[in-house]
């Protein structure tokens, strides 16, 4: 096992050499169009010659360096992500929805789009482990980065969660559960069925545009690159979150809680 690390690491560093002796070589070559005394051509040949070797023999090795380095500048984006998202606590429990365990130390909190597939994915989680009793918080922003039927929906969930939370959580129920319903009339029968005032709800629209447009510049500032974008807090600590499972979203808690940044992956 210690041999196959070993050899691991060993082409990764062989590829990062390769990836230094290019750029070497680069610097080399333009230093030399400005002045033809700063190093022998000959010499340049030869580490030209030594590059090409090297990468023909394994070109592998090149891929592997460079994936290594996006892998890592990745990771750092994510890491650095939720390190701002924590530097904006005070303005993101200002503006969030806040449903599940109120006072909960555990924190789920995520900006999402309403007619966003994986966003709806997260809010149907995120109702089963409110059902299930689970001592999570969930704070909830939304946005609307797909357009009008956004902005009309997301107007929506606002308002019902201004005239009330609990009416809002069920009408949150009754739109995810009706993928295919989200024009006017679906919106209306939803907010009906889950006991708001409709009437109600219009007069609070200035007010929820307002909301929607500070979750927007909010969104801009943090330069959130997808919805939805989860992040995990217990404490002090947050991490970023880029599942949207349920069980994944309660064990990236636990880790968060652990002192442990969860692992990034692709959102399911």
């Amino acid at each position: 096992m210690k041999n196959k690390e070993s050899l691991g690491c060993n082409k990764v560093c062989i590829g990062l050499s390769v990836l230094a002796l290019v750029a070497s070589l680069f610097a080399v070559f333009f230093q030399i169009r400005g002045s033809r005394d700063c190093m022998d051509s000959k010499f340049n040949e030869k580490v030209k010659e030594i590059v090409v070797d090297v990468v023909k023999q394994d070109p592998q090795l090149l891929m592997d360096a460079m994936g290594e380095g996006i892998s890592k500048k990745r990771e750092e984006a994510v890491k650095q992500l939720a390190v701002e998202v924590g530097a904006h606590k005070t303005e993101i429990d200002k503006q969030c929805m806040k449903f599940g365990k109120l006072d909960s130390k555990k924190t789920i909190i995520c900006f999402f789009d309403p007619l966003c597939k994986h966003c709806v994915e997260f809010q149907k989680n995120m109702v089963k482990l409110i059902e299930a009793n689970k001592d999570v918080c969930f704070k909830l922003l939304p946005v609307d980065v797909l357009g009008d039927d956004s902005r009309t929906l997301a107007r929506v969930y606002i308002s019902a969660y201004q005239e009330s939370p609990k009416q809002a959580l069920k009408f949150i129920k009754e739109i995810i559960s009706k993928d295919n319903e989200m024009d006017k009339n679906g919106i209306e029968a939803a907010l009906k069925n889950a006991g708001c005032d409709v009437k109600k709800i219009e007069d609070l629209a200035l007010e929820a545009d307002k909301r929607l447009a500070e979750n927007g510049k909010l969104a801009e500032e943090l330069k959130l690159p997808v919805v939805p974008m989860i992040f995990a807090s217990v404490g002090s600590q947050i991490a970023t979150v880029l599942q949207t499972d349920a069980e994944q979203l309660l064990a990236a808690l636990e880790d968060v809680a652990q002192g442990n940044n969860p692992s990034p992956t692709t959102t399911k």
